[in-house]
């Protein structure tokens, strides 16, 4: 890695591709970002399936233990399937490992986050597992009262009415929105949350948030090969590699530690 500064594991499922990378990110003492769904593989993975696949989410766990300050574990849809069940989420649901995986998420419950955000050589990266959508953001302000002019009081009082929920556990309304999935994903609502928007949501420019200066970084939406991008807006990063973002704020593969800000391009809709 180049002078790395945070380290970006997208979803993990179960596979151990971010060995490599987490350990040299630990040796180098940087941050490090999941963008979470750390179990739940795909059906044509079944190397993954025999025994459960919580070995990687214990790992990153027990990590976070020990470097508080500098893991970052964000929560995805499949991991709310286990956090808080029943859930809406059923997808690839593993039965059999099920009740294992949900203690695993409630007792550790207080370790996961919707988001995390951070400035680098004067850009700033929002991550979170889907990536907010403007129209998702205007009906979670309208309904539960929050304003939607200061986006960093929106996310502040989001990720605490998510921690007041992981702790009682309560059915309360922050687990309804954060369960909004859009037309893209087979749903009937307008937009998805946080943790279920499409990467082709991000390409309506209706839902581009109104900071022009904020990059997010998801994951989520599988990708074939590549990662790819919504102008300079949003970077999709779903395809089984890790990445790191560099001094100078450029988002870089850990393999070959190529530069992907010119990863293939979606203008978006008008």
């Amino acid at each position: 890695m180049i002078n790395p500064q945070i380290l970006v594991l997208p979803d993990i499922h179960g596979r151990h591709f971010y060995k490599d990378a987490l350990k040299e990110a630990v040796e180098s003492g940087i941050d490090i970002v999941c963008l979470g769904d750390y179990l739940d593989p795909y059906p044509y993975e079944e190397e993954l399936h025999e025994g459960g696949v919580s070995g990687p989410l214990k790992e990153l766990i027990a990590l976070k233990q020990e470097r508080p300050h500098k893991i970052h574990l964000l929560i995805g849809n499949h991991d709310s399937s286990y956090m808080f069940y029943p859930s809406i989420c059923r997808a690839r649901y593993d039965i059999l490992n099920g009740p294992i995986y949900t203690g695993i998420f409630q007792k550790n419950a207080l370790s996961f986050d919707l988001f995390f955000d951070t400035s680098i050589a004067g850009k700033r990266f929002l991550f979170s597992h889907a990536g907010i959508t403007k129209i998702w953001m205007n009906e979670v302000g309208r309904r539960l009262g929050l304003s939607t002019d200061d986006l960093d009081a929106f996310l502040d009082e989001l990720n605490y009415m998510f921690k007041e929920f992981c702790l009682s556990n309560d059915k309360c309304s922050i687990w309804y929105y954060l369960s909004h999935i859009g037309e893209e994903r087979g749903g009937q609502k307008l937009a998805g949350s946080m943790i279920w928007a499409d990467f082709f949501e991000h390409t309506d420019r209706k839902n581009w948030l109104s900071n022009h200066d904020i990059i997010q970084i998801v994951g989520h939406t599988q990708l074939r090969f590549n990662p790819v991008r919504v102008d300079n807006r949003l970077f999709c990063l779903d395809c089984r590699e890790s990445f790191y973002i560099d001094s100078e704020g450029i988002i870089r593969s850990y393999n070959n530690d190529k530069s992907i800000m010119d990863a293939d391009n979606f203008s978006g809709k008008q």
